[in-house]
């Protein structure tokens, strides 16, 4: 590929300067190498210099009469005069030794040893390089790579872009980015994601100040919306009441902060997508030594921060997967299969949901379908592939049991695969401008 000089010294100022860099910006320098090779003409010399540089100090030191002779027979203007030669010696002294005689057929071994020699031409190019436009690209691409590994990255992004809050592993965020164009997501998490290099470094324990650095190097400025992961990948189906990387009260925070870093900055409030269980709740409450104080109790959900602030829109996996029970139950009895542990841990939270959603416990149809899931997914997985109940649809959390399924002949409207169903719907709303 043929890089543009001048396009890349002008990247180089937007880097070193910390200016906003676009992508393509970003990969163009990125993917620039200086060259390594050598002109055959230089390799010659730098082969050929130390013989010939000792070939001609051997004639000096053997034959002095007759070098002598030649250089008297030479014309004056190969003498040096006092001025250049103590200039000239003044060279030789700093890489060599000075030779402190006029005519320059003496100086002919240091010229070839220095100028064009191993210890010469390499020392005299290499100083020159470092000189050039070049170090300057270079240095600033090693900015760059830093900038990338520490997540300080100040980018210029496509308008309409997302901004995903992602905590460490998690899938769904991990696919909503390879589910996009690269200018279209930017990752902010505490740790860098394997999947992408444009992201930023955020820890939600930090200050006010932080968050709106993160904001602005994302381009919060042109972005679509932010996007929340607070619940664990591994819990995101009736999830207990704290299985969540991030509390409701910490994502409180968050978007009271983003909501005055838009007004500080005199930005259109944009919208938050917060991906998680309705009813994760933080409790503050005032007690004595017996009892809880009357009217102090302060709850803070997910549903209630979707309905605090504006702009705001709560995508709850458990609500999309139990709404397609529905869908696929029609009418008939819905039972729930799992051991007896999972019965015990999901059992009371799986039907409560499904009534809140209008589920009655007498069914228009005759029929049964029956919604496998269970504490561990091998469990699931063993029941599903056993097949051994009619009309079964297992709930399935990763991407090795879903292709397990697959393998063994199902089809993908057989079964459940949560993080599918909350990407349909999470893009959709996404791409809603």
């Amino acid at each position: 590929m043929k890089y543009s000089k001048k396009r890349l010294l002008l990247i180089a100022d937007i880097i070193i300067q910390n200016k906003k860099i676009s992508l393509d910006n970003l990969d163009y320098i990125s993917s620039f190498e200086r060259s390594t090779t050598e002109n055959t003409f230089f390799k010659l010399l730098k082969r050929s210099a130390v013989p010939l540089s000792l070939l001609f100090g051997f004639l000096f030191t053997a034959y002095p009469t007759w070098v002598s002779k030649i250089v008297d027979d030479l014309p004056f203007w190969t003498n040096m005069n006092v001025a250049i030669l103590t200039g000239v010696d003044y060279l030789w002294d700093i890489i060599g030794e000075p030779v402190r005689k006029e005519n320059v057929v003496y100086h002919i071994p240091n010229i070839i040893l220095y100028s064009f020699g191993i210890f010469g031409i390499k020392k005299l190019f290499d100083a020159l390089d470092k000189r050039t436009w070049l170090d300057k690209v270079v240095k600033s691409k090693e900015v760059l790579i830093d900038q990338i590994k520490h997540g300080n990255l100040n980018v210029l992004l496509k308008k309409g872009h997302s901004i995903l809050f992602v905590g460490n592993g998690d899938f769904i965020g991990m696919q909503f980015v390879l589910n996009h164009k690269k200018e279209d997501v930017i990752t902010i998490s505490e740790k860098k994601p394997q999947y992408t290099d444009i992201w930023n470094y955020y820890n939600a324990g930090t200050s006010y100040e932080d968050l709106k650095t993160v904001i602005e190097r994302a381009s919060g400025e042109n972005n679509g919306e932010y996007i929340f992961f607070p619940v664990k990948d591994d819990q995101i189906f009736l999830p207990s009441p704290t299985a969540y990387d991030l509390s409701p009260h910490k994502l409180d925070i968050l978007c009271q902060n983003i909501r005055t870093i838009e007004k500080e900055n005199r930005w259109k409030p944009k919208r938050i997508f917060i991906v998680g269980d309705k009813y994760h709740k933080s409790f503050v409450q005032s007690e004595d030594q017996k009892r809880v104080l009357k009217n102090t109790e302060d709850i803070i959900s997910l549903d209630s921060i979707s309905k605090k602030y504006s702009f705001i829109s709560l995508i709850d996996p458990t609500e999309i997967v139990l709404k397609k029970t529905l869908q696929i139950a029609n009418g008939r009895r819905i039972v729930f299969r799992a051991t007896k542990e999972g019965i015990k841990e999901y059992k009371e939270r799986f039907y409560s949901r499904l009534r809140k959603m209008g589920y009655k416990t007498k069914a228009s149809k005759k029929g049964i379908l029956t919604i496998g899931y269970d504490l561990f997914e091998d469990q699931t997985e063993q029941q599903t592939l056993s097949r051994t109940i009619d009309d079964y649809f297992p709930v399935v959390l990763s991407k090795n049991v879903k292709d397990a399924l697959i393998r063994n002949g199902y089809k993908e409207g057989e079964f459940l695969y949560v993080p599918e169903l909350v990407l349909e719907l999470l893009s959709r709303k996404a791409a809603e401008q």
